[in-house]
């Protein structure tokens, strides 16, 4: 029997994931993200259920070279803590979660998840005028935590944490401050009570490294905006934004990719600004005017046909953003903060998103074609959301 049970363990430890699902439960508070008028809330409750699996596989390039992840899908249900206003949240994420400090016992864990939400009540302009927050239905979803395992038993994690919940519709229907919640956390992790170590730990031996790839891509995304401030008016146009992106990256280690771009962007909805109000300073090119170019600097976390990317840059030229200023002018209740925020927000272009590959990336395919969702934001506001396509060509 001793004998037979072992082999079990060995032929389970041998397998490429290990499947889990975790049950957890969450308690916090929305955090206020304006002064004055925040609708009070009581306690926040939220429960979650997460479908994944341990990377166990000793042969994965992706999966060794960050440590041996989990990976899987969160389904998330929140009661945001004032039912009339905020309503309830349900969520479906992604995530990734990483062994921080290289522990094969007990660890510490950053958990990582995008994905999409659903809120039962969101903004009315007649039966529920003060949620700014949550101004659509259905948003983008944002989870951050970080988990120390407590108690280890065979077949069986139990975690503490603390996690930060983001909800935003990326400007597509205003208003949108988005919505923030600060929780902790007590999770139970069930697996196979076979496996002897559900977490491998990275060897810290120093291997040869690979040559460094270098890379020259191309993309196109078609984004969606509404014409307004976060916090409306409502009910300005919702216009196309197009997007086409040049760049040259150098990928490291086959997993990490650090790259450098050139961006033009149009923006449908300002030329229409533009003719709808005889905006007589940008009506001599309202093309040009409606135009944005942005140089940018971008890092792109591959793990085989999946990546994570996040982009900051800089615009170079954004014409028509100095009406929008005048549109919507900044708060001036702090007025040297808001001067601040506002040259921040008209210099710094952020992005984020999700890439699906068509090839395994760290096998460095000669070419390569991806497809993924992405938020834009002016510094950290969203401006908008948009689906874009790409090409990669590795050079050497």
């Amino acid at each position: 029997m001793l004998f037979i049970n072992g082999g079990l363990a060995q032929e389970l430890q041998k397998k490429k994931n290990v499947s889990f699902i975790e049950g957890e439960y969450m308690v916090g508070r929305v955090i206020p993200n304006y002064l004055n008028r925040f609708p009070s809330t009581h306690g926040q409750h939220g429960l979650a259920i997460s479908l994944g699996s341990f990377k166990t596989d000793t042969n994965s390039s992706w999966a060794k070279y960050y440590n041996y992840p989990q990976t899987g899908v969160t389904l998330f249900y929140s009661n945001l803590g004032n039912d009339q206003i905020f309503g309830n949240e349900f969520s479906a994420v992604t995530f990734i979660s990483l062994n921080i400090f290289n522990k094969a016992v007990r660890p510490y864990d950053l958990k990582i998840g995008i994905g999409a939400a659903y809120f039962t009540t969101h903004f009315d302009s007649i039966t529920n005028f003060r949620n700014v927050d949550v101004g659509s239905p259905f948003t983008w979803s944002f989870q951050a935590g970080v988990y120390k395992t407590i108690i280890e038993k065979r077949g069986l994690n139990l975690k503490l944490g603390v996690v930060f919940s983001h909800g935003s519709n990326g400007h597509t229907q205003l208003p949108n401050f988005g919505i923030n919640s600060a929780l902790a956390s007590i999770s139970a992790q069930f697996y196979d009570r076979n496996i002897e170590k559900y977490h491998l730990q990275k060897s810290k031996t120093k291997l040869s490294k690979p040559p460094k790839s270098y890379d020259l891509g191309i993309s196109y995304g078609l984004g969606f905006h509404e014409y307004g401030d976060k916090d409306g008016p409502v009910g300005g146009p919702k216009k196309g934004v197009h997007s086409s992106s040049i760049f040259v990256g150098k990928t490291y280690n086959n997993h990490l990719r650090w790259g450098l771009g050139l961006t033009y962007r149009y923006y449908a909805v300002y030329e229409h600004q533009i003719e709808a109000n005889d905006l007589i300073e940008y009506q001599k090119s309202p093309t040009k005017s409606a135009s944005n170019m942005v140089l940018f600097t971008n890092a792109e976390f591959l793990m085989s046909h999946f990546s994570i990317d996040i982009e900051l840059g800089i615009n170079l030229y954004k014409p028509f953003y100095k009406q929008y200023e005048k549109d919507f002018p900044p708060d001036q209740q702090i007025e040297s903060y808001s001067k601040f925020k506002a040259n921040f927000k008209r210099l710094l272009s952020t992005r984020l998103g999700l890439n699906l590959y068509l090839f395994n990336t760290n096998k460095l395919p000669k070419h390569n074609f991806y497809i993924g969702p992405h938020i834009k934001a002016n510094s950290g506001q969203a401006d908008f959301t948009e689906l874009s396509l790409g090409y990669v060509y590795r050079l050497n």
